[in-house]
């Protein structure tokens, strides 16, 4: 009987993580794929500026900066809260709430963007106090506030993103955006050459570009709220309950946004970092062939993060525990296995990926130098980018930006300033110093992630639904429930049925 019952055993579990797997891969590659999209849009539009002169293309890259940096990074931050509350709320079928978190975050994101783009009245003045050459900064900080349409609509984009992502409809994000590719360089050449705009041509087709993207995702996001059923539709019409509740959105929002501009910053000051080191003409080329590298492997780790956050969410909000272990278990391997091919493959071709993208020989030999150290900080983001999802699904956040504000600023820039600057390592010793911190990072993170309480956090979801005290520690809101007279006998997984929040509807 033990001989024949073993291999039941195995095979069941073997069934159950080929289930678990393939429902996340279903989830997670057309949001790896949309992220290519929407890297290829952000080349296009260099590809195009570059034609029309240095001094426009050196704007172009200031201003990029200077918009993901103060704008799209906390704004995505501030929508990524949207994956604890829809995940969860859609798990535990709790529609309504979905469509009315949806609705929060659109008001809450608005504003937020409107805050960033009154701050980027004063973007020249500011690079123009942080040493960049006067007539840059003039063109940047213009370039800046003409895009400023595209935040708000990308505002928007990224609220209906979470919002059908919530309910596993994901295909369709990669269509538009997919179109939305295929259009950027008709609007480019329209405004920037038939119309004799220039450079600030290329401001007015981004907007169109992301005007178009946002235009397709919200006609789709009607018909898809118009064909569900009654029973589980997720969108009843626009409700002022959208106004409530906003301290607890905004509490786990502030540390989303500083997990992910943690991270972002980090980037961008390595890049900056590198042009104090001698020759920065070379080094800098280095860094910028490698990290648009490091940019398309990541986005493979990157969609599976948002699968892994929508399962998890779904299966806590569910009351499904061992479900949402699983799928963390399945998504961190995943993205680990999906990230050591990528490693693979970049070793046995980093000769030649140099120069794909320059013809300066050592450009060339410089970037086959850091692919091995660009190789080992990849396997460490791959785990990290997973397990941040994780925690974006258990409403978590706040363990993210402790984390990532200990090793990668606490840590990481300055072990990285000691190698490249103080060792003489160069550019290799920021590689390096990313790559160490990635890797200790994982660690740090698997082990608080493996050691979570399931049944706690599937406790704590269905608090976060039916009470709306996120930030409330499980054995507090036990207490607080019990004090109010909410919390039956049955304990605190019979808050659901207690008296509705103003969180669910």
């Amino acid at each position: 009987m033990k001989t024949s019952h073993k291999p039941a055993v195995f095979g069941k579990a073997t069934t159950a993580w080929t289930s678990v797997a393939s429902r996340l891969w279903a989830l997670a590659w057309p949001l790896s794929g949309m992220e290519v999209m929407t890297f290829a849009k952000e080349i296009i539009i260099t590809a195009f500026v570059g034609h029309l002169g240095s001094m426009e293309l050196s704007s172009l890259v200031l201003s990029q900066t200077l918009y993901n940096v103060s704008g799209n990074a906390p704004m995505l931050g501030v929508v990524t809260a949207m994956e604890t509350f829809c995940g969860q709320a859609y798990g535990a079928k709790k529609y309504a709430t979905v469509g009315v978190v949806t609705q929060r975050a659109l008001v809450i994101t608005t504003l937020f963007n409107l805050l960033c783009i009154a701050m980027w009245g004063k973007a020249e003045s500011l690079m123009i106090a942080m040493g960049q050459d006067p007539q840059i900064a003039k063109a940047a900080g213009r370039f800046t506030l003409l895009l400023s349409p595209c935040l708000l609509l990308d505002g928007v984009e990224q609220c209906l993103r979470r919002y059908l992502a919530a309910q596993s409809v994901v295909q369709p994000l990669l269509y538009v955006t997919f179109l939305a590719t295929l259009l950027t360089p008709l609007y480019l050449w329209f405004f920037i050459f038939r119309c004799a705009l220039g450079f600030d041509g290329a401001a007015v087709a981004w907007a169109c570009v992301q005007a178009s993207s946002c235009l397709g995702l919200l006609v789709f996001t009607l018909h898809h709220t118009r064909n569900q059923e009654p029973s589980k539709r997720t969108w009843a019409g626009w409700s002022r309950e959208c106004l409530a509740d906003w301290p607890l959105y905004i509490r786990v929002a502030i540390p989303s946004a500083v997990m992910i501009c943690l991270d972002w910053w980090t980037f961008e000051i390595i890049v900056m970092l590198s042009g104090l080191l001698p020759r920065p003409e070379m080094t800098m080329s280095m860094m910028g062939i490698t990290f648009n590298i490091h940019a398309l492997c990541f986005f493979a780790a990157h969609g599976l993060s948002g699968a892994a956050s929508t399962r998890v969410g779904n299966e806590l909000g569910a009351s499904r525990p061992r479900q949402a272990w699983l799928n963390t278990q399945v998504s961190v391997l995943m993205g680990t296995v999906i990230m050591v091919v990528c490693a693979g493959l970049l070793l046995q071709c980093r000769r030649q990926l140099g120069a794909l993208f320059s013809g300066e020989q050592e450009v060339v030999l410089l970037t086959s130098q850091a692919v091995p150290t660009l190789a080992i900080s990849l396997i460490g983001e791959g785990a990290n980018t997973v397990l941040a999802g994780v925690l974006r699904g258990c409403g978590r956040q706040k363990i993210g930006a402790q984390i990532n504000l200990f090793m990668y600023w606490g840590i990481g820039l300055p072990f990285a300033c000691l190698l490249a600057f103080r060792m003489g390592l160069g550019a290799m010793g920021l590689w390096t110093g990313l790559a160490c911190t990635a890797s200790v990072q994982s660690l740090i993170l698997s082990w608080i992630v493996f050691k979570f309480d399931w049944n706690a956090e599937a406790q704590r979801a269905k608090a976060l639904i039916a009470a709306g005290e996120l930030e409330i520690e499980l054995e507090e809101e036990v207490e607080l429930l019990a004090s109010s007279g909410r919390l039956g006998a049955e304990g605190l997984l019979d808050v659901a049925s207690a008296k509705p929040s103003t969180l669910t509807l």
